[in-house]
């Protein structure tokens, strides 16, 4: 219910800032600081994900989320959002839901528990962004945000029922955990920062065009909110397909492949994103585009997959952290680049990924 009710307003929304009189690089600037703050409480949501009652932690960091569409929807300037973007960034519970999907996957079917949590994401966004263009277009922008407010409210109401601390599935015959790892602590420490340097560059290029993405829709190829809303559908189809396509490789053969493949398609989609400006063109570049919403998910599972048992939260933490924190930037350089060129950030952003496929596919450094 959360993702449906984000669904609502999140591709409108670099638009709707838009709308109250914010440049490009103001927009760039609102983003980083959601980005910031997401860095933020990761970053502390990761120490506690390992010592809590997760099922505690998330009901009460899920109460956060409720006030920021009511905020967006009453605000008379960009300058009035600093506070529900922060609060719009806050995501503590991500680390503890991490620990607590890590203890109910089998050993081999790590990918495909987080290609699950990827995918229920995205079928919670499938729909919402073409009802949120609906009542953008139908009862105006407050009853958008309204609507979204109330879903958040009641995506809290689920997690009253799961279980507290699940056990960590073992291994029936020798009665230990299943994730068991042979290398030695400073070579497994290691392996985790380059993996975690990777994918901050990753995700710093995908942070640095995705607000670009319906300022140029809709500000240059005149696309309309409504037109959005489909879009919005599309990515989160593709979201559904790569998810489950990927997820189910990473678990047969290297769990990088998982990332890669994903890698390598969000390329292309900002490759056909700047190139075509039609509306069919736009449907199946979309349609790719859910790629890059599966990247965080993979990444923590390759994380999940590669630290020790005791510490999936913390390294969880700081590779999302410093995902997050590099990204703090990345919004702003892309709104300045748009300014330079709608197109820049597009094909610079694209020849820099299929780059780091090649080095993904051709390097040991991950393996």
């Amino acid at each position: 219910m959360y993702c449906f009710g984000d669904g609502l307003f999140y591709y409108v929304l670099p638009v709707y800032i838009r709308q109250l009189n914010a440049s490009p690089a103001d927009v760039g600037l609102l983003y980083s600081l959601r980005n910031l703050s997401y860095g933020v409480s990761i970053f502390l949501g990761g120490f506690f994900a390992d010592r809590v009652d997760t099922k505690k932690f998330m009901i009460l960091s899920s109460f956060l989320w409720i006030p920021v569409p009511l905020a967006l929807a009453f605000a008379t300037s960009w300058k009035q959002l600093w506070l529900p973007m922060i609060l719009y960034g806050t995501y503590f519970e991500a680390p503890a839901i991490c620990v607590y999907l890590l203890k109910l996957a089998p050993a081999k079917k790590i990918m495909h528990i987080f290609g699950i949590w990827s995918s229920s994401t995205a079928a919670g966004l499938f729909f919402s962004p073409l009802v949120g263009g609906v009542l953008y277009s139908l009862f105006g922008k407050q009853i958008m945000f309204i609507v979204a407010s109330i879903f958040f409210a009641f995506c809290v109401l689920p997690l009253f029922f799961i279980r507290n601390n699940p056990r960590p599935v073992v291994d029936k015959v020798k009665n230990k955990p299943l994730f068991i790892f042979k290398e030695k602590k400073v070579e497994l420490n290691k392996k985790l920062v380059r993996l975690t340097i990777f994918f901050t560059l990753i995700m710093f290029l995908v942070l640095l065009v995705k607000p670009l993405v319906p300022q140029l829709t809709n500000g240059v190829y005149h696309q309309s909110v409504f037109d959005l809303g489909i879009f919005g559908m599309m990515t989160s189809f593709g979201w559904i397909c790569f998810s489950l396509a990927f997820a189910s490789l990473g678990d047969r053969g290297s769990k990088m492949v998982a990332v890669t493949g994903s890698i390598a398609v969000s390329s292309f989609s900002f490759l056909f994103i700047a190139l075509f400006n039609n509306f069919p063109f736009l449907c199946f570049a979309s349609f790719l585009f859910g790629a890059t919403g599966t990247l965080e998910f993979f990444m923590s599972g390759v994380i999940a997959a590669t630290a020790p048992t005791n510490s999936v939260g913390i390294w969880n933490a700081i590779s999302r952290a410093s995902i997050t924190f590099a990204g703090v930037s990345a919004p702003i350089l892309g709104g300045i680049l748009y300014e330079i060129s709608p197109y820049l950030a597009f094909f610079a952003t694209s020849s820099v990924l299929f780059l780091a496929v090649v080095l993904s596919l051709t390097s040991k450094l991950f393996n």
